[in-house]
Parts: C-alpha cells; sequence; structure tokens
C-alpha cells in the first residue's frame, strides 16, 4: 500500500510532481521557444485522469538535451528506425526528424496525447529535417512488435518498473531472432539496472548534470553495435 502512495507518479507525490513539472516545462519553453518556433504543441505536461500506476505523466524533455544524445550516437544514415516508447505529444519524435533516421515511430497508450502528436508531425516542416515516415502507434508499448532494421529505443522516463523491464525483454528478444545494431537512450534512468544486468546491452555513454537528475541519461549499446 505504502510503495503505491510513495510512488512519485503516484496520489501522494503526483500531484506535487505535476506541478514541479508545469513550472519546469514553462521556463524551459520561455528559454528553447521549441513551440513558439514551430507552431507546435509538445510543452505542456499532461496528467491524464485514468492515470495508470505504471504509467508515468507526459512531460517534454528539453530539445538541446535530445539533440544532445541523438548526436552521440553513431548512426548510419538512413538505416537506422528511431522507437520512442510513451511517445506522448511527439517532441522527440519531432526532433529525430532532423537525423537520417531510415523511419520514425511513436508509441503512445494515450488516445489523446496521440492526436497531439499527429498534428505536432503535420505542423512541423523545419528546413533541417531529414526524415518525414513517421509510424504513430496508439497502443500498450508491451505489445510493440519490431521490426528489424538496426534501431534506436528512446525513453525519457515514461513507464514503471515493469513496463520498463518488458520492453527491454521484448527488445533482447528480437535481438536474439535477428541481431542487428541497437542502442538504447534512457533519460532520468530509475531502472537503470533492468539494462546494466542485460546480456545484450553495455553502457557506453552517460550525461546531463547532476544537479538536474530529470536531464541525466545513459546510453546503451548492444554488443553488435559496440564492435562494428
Amino acid at each position: 500500500m505504502f510503495q503505491g502512495w510513495l510512488d512519485l507518479n503516484g496520489p501522494l507525490f503526483g500531484p506535487v510532481l505535476y506541478l514541479f513539472e508545469y513550472v519546469r516545462s514553462y521556463l524551459e519553453e520561455r528559454a528553447e521557444a521549441f513551440d513558439t518556433r514551430f507552431g507546435t504543441d509538445t510543452a505542456a505536461p499532461f496528467f491524464g485522469r485514468n492515470q495508470k500506476p505504471a504509467t508515468h505523466f507526459y512531460t517534454a524533455t528539453t530539445a538541446s538535451l535530445i539533440y544532445e544524445i541523438l548526436n552521440s550516437i553513431p548512426l548510419r544514415s538512413h538505416t537506422f528506425a528511431f522507437v520512442d516508447m510513451g511517445s506522448g505529444k511527439g517532441r522527440a519524435l519531432l526532433v529525430a526528424s532532423e537525423f537520417p533516421f531510415a523511419k520514425i515511430v511513436g508509441v503512445e497508450l494515450s488516445h489523446h496525447l496521440h492526436r497531439i502528436a499527429e498534428e505536432n508531425i503535420k505542423r512541423y516542416r523545419p528546413a533541417s529535417q531529414q526524415c518525414t515516415a513517421f509510424h504513430l502507434h496508439c497502443m500498450n508499448v508491451v505489445d510493440y512488435v519490431y521490426g528489424q532494421e538496426p534501431l534506436v529505443l528512446f525513453l525519457a522516463d515514461p513507464f514503471g518498473r515493469e513496463t520498463v523491464g518488458s520492453v527491454v525483454a521484448n527488445l533482447e528478444a528480437s535481438l536474439s531472432e535477428t541481431p542487428r545494431e541497437a542502442f538504447v537512450a534512457y533519460i532520468y534512468p530509475q531502472f537503470e539496472d533492468l539494462l546494466r544486468s542485460s546480456r545484450f546491452f553495455r553502457r557506453v555513454r552517460e550525461g546531463g548534470p547532476r544537479w538536474r537528475p530529470w536531464n541525466r541519461y545513459v546510453v546503451y549499446a548492444a554488443f553488435a553495435a559496440e564492435a562494428s
């Protein structure tokens, strides 16, 4: 009982954290002006009324942090898929479209957030855009079936431990069946031990200021990616 109440996304701390995230996103949007520049709607947090305990409410990752992470990954041009689990309003998908991905996939359970992401994709047309092959799925992430191409899996603290474990396990099964390059970018990695204990992945990068834990991140690479 107490574990549920003490969850940062639970009934006790959830509303307080939501207020903090609302103020943080407001200040960060003023500084980066992402939505202002592109006419999109990605900044404001969203806490669904039927919020599930294992699903964290939506908060946008700063665009500058997404750029930093993706610039650190050695992508082969138009070969990798970008897969954002818990893609929300789609900010990470939009930023990823400025990199030479073969396709960009967003998986989101909320119909409300899914519709907003669809509208944001229609509006986002920067001159630097390199990929417009967007594939948005409104579904449970544990039911998503990975394609056979190399991929970057993006996780911005989207779920509780059980769901993150299922996402990682599904990717491991896919890599076992079809060995290929794969990277996992995990922001605010509360459950990093799930990757650390994996026989498929090794950490290749960590970053973000320690005094801003919500911007801390790790990048893990599949063994095949390290050897390439």
